[in-house]
């Protein structure tokens, strides 16, 4: 009776990844040889990587994601006019 109760344990596989990456290989190599970097070093690139993403973007253009709304919203007002205006009611 309390195999019907007994929960059953999911099978377990060995499983070794056949995927090789070179480049991840490489780095994790050269940070092994020439040590791991330093709090300040990793806050400094953190620092510069934000710096260039706000430069990148140009001040007063839209993103693609607000046009694209801008434009859904225009198609369906005009959608909800052209049903208005042809609608007839008969009362």
């Amino acid at each position: 009776m309390s195999a019907f109760f007994k929960p059953h344990k999911n099978k377990q596989f060995s499983y070794t990844p056949r995927y090789y990456n070179e480049r991840k290989e490489r780095l994790e190599n050269l940070k092994k040889q020439y040590g791991e970097d330093s709090k300040e070093a990793i806050e400094m690139r953190m620092r510069g990587k934000i710096r260039r993403q706000q430069t990148n973007k140009i001040p007063g253009l839209l993103s693609n994601a607000t046009l694209r709304t801008f434009i859904i919203l225009g198609i369906l007002a005009l959608a909800v006019y052209y049903i208005l205006k042809n609608m007839k009611f008969d009362f």
